[in-house]
């Protein structure tokens, strides 16, 4: 069937709620469903989505908005890292931990790289924050943007880093099944964080969501430093599944908050969008001044 005659067939459909996690499903669909056919979509738009799928551009993005990152350097076959251990050795466009390294020593360095250009022609070299690992979210609800109360992942000395291990249960043949049943990081809701720091990752949080051009929610892992206390952002995520092992659903239930009424609040929000335009972002810090 032509693409214009199945479009012409289509119901009348009030939002999309997009549940495909894998690149193509955060950037091509989501804009063949918005840019294309026009419906509302929930979360945030493909441009954006596919920039969050660019861990080198994220960072860059974000810096730019006074979000603190880590030092790192971009690094393709054939160049030579100039930084010094301990950092992690990252494919850039890849999720959940996969072909991630943590380097001690110079003599890692090969070994890791191999790895890491096994799933990407371009790897993300980065100073490995010793210390705390926290994941946050930024939820847009009544005009306003809040971060609900955060995971900590329990990272020791013999479990410095989350592995795809901790995140993933992976089958014989390579491919994930389900989220492991007992990962040696193990989770805990609500993180005990102090005032002073809960402050500086919030803000953090929300400069991000709003430089990345987010909209109803996102995610965003931060490693807080051992020695100085600094939290420094690592990876966005820029999806929230309502499932109940979700992220998100784990910080509502020890917020207290209803995950049926968010979700339906979020998606009633994103159905009203049905006009396109150049910019999703209704969230813009004052002018300083």
């Amino acid at each position: 069937m032509p693409l214009q005659e199945a479009i012409a067939r289509l119901p009348e459909v009030d939002v999309v709620v997009p549940h495909m996690f894998c690149v193509p499903g955060m950037t091509s669909f989501r804009g063949f469903f918005e840019d294309v056919l026009g419906l509302p979509v929930f979360g945030s738009p493909s441009g954006s989505s596919a920039l969050s799928c660019n861990k080198a551009q994220t960072r860059s993005v974000v810096s730019a908005s006074g979000v603190p990152v880590a030092k790192a350097q971009v690094v393709r076959q054939g160049d030579t890292v100039t930084m010094q251990p301990p950092f992690i050795v990252k494919p850039n466009t890849e999720d959940n931990s996969l072909g991630l390294t943590l380097v001690w020593k110079e003599d890692q360095i090969d070994e890791a790289l191999r790895v890491g250009f096994e799933h990407d022609e371009t790897l993300l070299v980065e100073d490995y924050i010793p210390g705390r690992e926290l994941r946050v979210a930024v939820v847009e609800r009544g005009g306003k943007l809040s971060v609900l109360p955060a995971i900590e992942y329990l990272v020791t000395k013999d479990n410095p880093i989350r592995t795809v291990h901790d995140k993933l249960d992976i089958q014989e043949d390579g491919l994930p099944r389900k989220q492991p049943d007992k990962p040696a990081v193990k989770p805990v809701c609500p993180a005990d964080v102090a005032p002073d720091l809960w402050g500086k990752i919030c803000d953090a949080a929300k400069r991000a969501h709003i430089a990345l051009d987010c909209r109803e929610c996102s995610l965003y892992d931060f490693r807080v430093h051992a020695e100085t206390n600094e939290p420094y952002m690592l990876e966005a995520a820029l999806y929230g599944s309502f499932s109940k092992i979700g992220m998100i659903s784990r910080m509502l239930k020890v917020d207290g908050h209803s995950l049926s009424e968010l979700a339906l609040d979020l998606w009633r929000t994103a159905a009203l969008r049905r006009t396109r335009v150049a910019s999703g972002a209704k969230f813009k810090y004052p002018k300083a001044g």
